[in-house]
């Protein structure tokens, strides 16, 4: 049996603290034995459950260290609680079993870490550290406070608690923490009536009075905050923020494997968030989805402001000062029935993932209320984005992007259903607008759109490199409308069955549109405008269309106005040594067809061999569902098919597996990719500008551009049978590049 000993004097000290001259019999005190603290029922009876639970919890903060940690359990069972308990450095409070129960309207918080400071005195920085719950059913009784609290601290884990019941405030809040960590927690139930402030389940909070009450101002963002395999269901916001630092943003947010059901306004809400990740959620009937905002001109606080309110020390400039690389990740994410209500609190758009920067031409207002504001005028991008591999099904936007910088948007499934909330609202399945640009907006499959299924609009600035191989189907208006843009590649897009023009641009500079299949649009297939201009259009393809003209040059160069059989495809992307695919659990990867010849007019099938393991739907989306092996068949309308091999292991994302060694040297010149430059190179040139079948997808357009101009065409063959026949060129063919 374990050696027993008791902190009696340290207990009777601090029960006299708490309840002022009420004296406590020492053989009352909770046990202790080797680090762990076991609260009594008998002292639960005597005194109340928060009392005696507390008493524990001093104990521990008189005794804990890093080194030494200690552990209070609470026996199980099911407790009235009356105030507050306040937990302390290096220590765990075991909860297992336990359920708690807040009075009513009026009610405190039920637990918070540290003592309550006022806003200009008290600890600063991270002074409390290492706390840990596990496990217990907190109800807050529709109490109108913060069921928990954490400020000023690092490490602070939650493991398998409940909330549920919050009512006119968070369910939990937390402010300058370094090192949050909410794993299988279960939020239930909190109600916000319109015009108060207690939107998120998990908010992620600034030291301001305004929005930490008892808690010193201090400029100090959160940061290493990790959120996976949690639930939420019936509440406004389940995680986010809705307030920032200037210049200090929240960093490294992990938000995964998530299940968020019934909201009221949106699942996840970021506010100056950088290095973020949110994967493998799943979003069911929300108003709005996922939407990360840069520094908004409300909402954001000057670090200068919040130091002068705490007589604390400011860690960031008040200047505007350019963004630095936010680096967000959101993918592998499964959206369903978005926008299917309005938000509850606001007029925002309906919206299954938004990346919003703002640009501010003058310095915003300070609000009379939280005093956030002030910020100086200034361009508040958000710089480094991608979005793949995420299922969306929206009635409204199903990506929205403005005023972004290196983004990237691939492999996303996104079905769209007409909005009856914000009925005169544009939405468009893809946005990318206001200052906005991207890498590439490419392997995106679209249907149902409102509006028009990709919306790129420059009007403010911006530019996309690539807009390639999407499949867009059922559009209320254009395929792909682009306005005042500028864009390298429009390639081997598949548009169908539009209520207007399959692809329309005006305003713009179009470097390729190329190879492009647009079949039974209501009007034109292809409509450039007096004002676009481009240098190459070519080997486009519409039939069906009512109206298959196009402007100006498009008409003059060489297309398709009839339809071709499939002949040959490859999967996934333009690399034929791909075979196959290593998947984590909860992980989705798209396969995309590319189609030989250019003009083939095809659909696909797709199926698992075993869909225990992975499932495939109609658009190739493949989800990974336990681990194992499958294989995942891909069959054209003809009856040409191709297998994809999936090994599901783990629980990160998406690796592929290569049937061939690493590439060798790249060759100038060498289209086979064999390693040298012969006739057969010239062969392979010919056939794939003309759109022939050929083993070799895109690896030509960087071998065989010898002149470097961006494209494959009879001026490079011309150039490779020149060095063939041994006259000079002004291009180092043969060479490696």
């Amino acid at each position: 049996m374990k050696q027993l000993f008791k902190h009696s004097l340290s207990l009777i000290l601090a029960l006299t603290l708490v309840l002022g001259a009420a004296v406590i019999s020492a053989s009352a005190a909770p046990e202790v034995a080797e680090g762990y603290i076991y609260v009594r029922e008998d002292f639960i009876d005597d005194y109340g459950f928060t009392r005696a639970v507390q008493f524990a919890l001093n104990d521990a903060a008189d005794h804990a260290t890093a080194e030494a940690p200690y552990t209070v359990v609470v026996p199980r069972g099911d407790y009235e609680m009356r105030g507050a308990m306040r937990i302390f450095s290096n220590t765990t409070l075991d909860l297992r079993g336990v359920t708690m129960r807040r009075d009513g309207a009026g009610a405190g918080n039920m637990l918070r870490v540290g003592s309550e400071d006022k806003v200009d005195t008290g600890v600063t920085g991270y002074a409390y550290e290492n706390i840990h719950l596990i496990g217990g059913v907190f109800d807050g009784g529709f109490g109108e406070n913060t069921i928990i609290k954490a400020f000023h601290t690092r490490n602070f884990t939650m493991d398998e608690v409940t909330l549920l019941n919050e009512k006119e405030g968070h369910m939990t809040e937390f402010a300058g923490v370094d090192g949050l960590t909410i794993r299988g927690c279960v939020f239930e139930n909190q109600q916000l009536t319109p015009g108060n402030y207690g939107y998120e389940a998990i908010q992620l909070d600034v030291l301001h009075p305004f929005h930490v009450a008892n808690g010193r101002s201090e400029d100090l963002p959160m940061t290493n905050v990790l959120i996976e395999k949690c639930m939420f269901s019936d509440m406004p916001r389940a995680i986010g923020s809705h307030t920032a630092v200037h210049n200090r943003p929240h960093d490294n947010i992990t938000i995964r494997g998530n299940y968020f059901t019934d909201m009221s306004s949106i699942a996840i809400q970021g506010h100056n968030w950088t290095n973020v990740n949110i994967t493998k959620n799943i979003i069911e009937n929300a108003p709005r989805g996922i939407t990360l905002y840069a520094e908004p001109g409300g909402c954001t606080y000057l670090s200068s402001k919040l130091a002068a309110k705490g007589n604390t020390d400011s860690h960031a400039s008040d200047a505007y000062q350019a963004p630095g690389k936010a680096n967000i990740t959101i993918a592998y994410n499964i959206l369903t029935d978005i926008g299917t209500s309005a938000d509850g609190y606001a007029s925002y758009s309906s919206q299954g993932i938004a990346v919003l920067g703002e640009k501010l031409d003058t310095t915003s207002p300070v609000d009379g209320n939280d005093e956030s504001g002030g910020l100086p005028p200034g361009d508040y991008y958000i710089d480094g984005v991608s979005i793949h591999d995420n299922i969306i099904d929206v009635r409204g936007n199903g990506i929205r992007l403005e005023d972004v910088r290196n983004t990237s948007v691939t492999d996303n499934e996104i079905v769209c259903s007409k909005n009856t909330v914000y009925p005169y609202d544009n939405y468009y399945g893809i946005v990318v607008r206001a200052n906005a640009s991207a890498s590439t907006v490419s392997y995106n499959n679209i249907s149902g759109a409102e509006v028009n299924g990709i919306q790129i609009d420059g009007g403010k600035g911006g530019k996309v490199n690539n807009v390639r191989f999407n499949r867009i189907s059922n559009c209320g208006k254009y395929g792909m409308g682009i306005y005042d843009m500028s864009i390298d590649k429009i390639d081997d897009n598949d548009i169908m069955n539009t209520k207007n023009i399959g692809l329309f641009a005006t305003d713009c500079t179009l470097s390729n549109v190329r190879w492009n299949r647009i079949r039974n649009c209501s009007d034109a297939g292809i409509w450039l405008t007096s004002t676009t201009t481009a240098t190459t259009i070519k080997s486009n393809t519409t039939v069906g269309c009512a109206d298959s003209d196009s402007f100006g040059r498009n008409t003059v160069q060489s297309h398709y106005s009839s339809a071709s059989a499939l002949t040959n495809f490859y999967i996934p992307w333009d690399v034929t040594d791909k075979v196959g695919a290593k998947m984590g659990v909860g992980s989705i990867f798209h396969i995309a067809p590319d189609v030989r010849p250019t003009n083939a007019i095809a659909s696909f099938t797709y199926s698992s061999s075993d869909e225990d393991v992975v499932t495939v739907d109609a658009n190739g989306m493949v989800i990974a569902v336990a681990e194992g092996q499958a294989t995942i068949t891909v069959r054209s309308n003809n009856n040409i098919t191709k297998t994809y091999a999936v090994t599901v292991e783990g629980s990160g994302g998406v690796s592929h597996l290569t049937g061939k060694p690493a590439a060798p040297v790249l060759i100038l010149g060498d289209a086979d990719g064999n390693g040298v430059v012969e006739s057969a190179d010239t062969t392979v040139l010919l056939r794939r500008f003309a759109y022939i079948d050929i083993p070799y997808g895109d690896v030509t357009l960087s071998h065989g551009d010898v002149n470097g101009d961006d494209s494959v065409d009879v001026l490079d063959v011309s150039l490779i049978q020149r060095y063939l026949a041994n006259i000079n060129t002004p291009y180092p063919i043969g060479e490696p590049f």
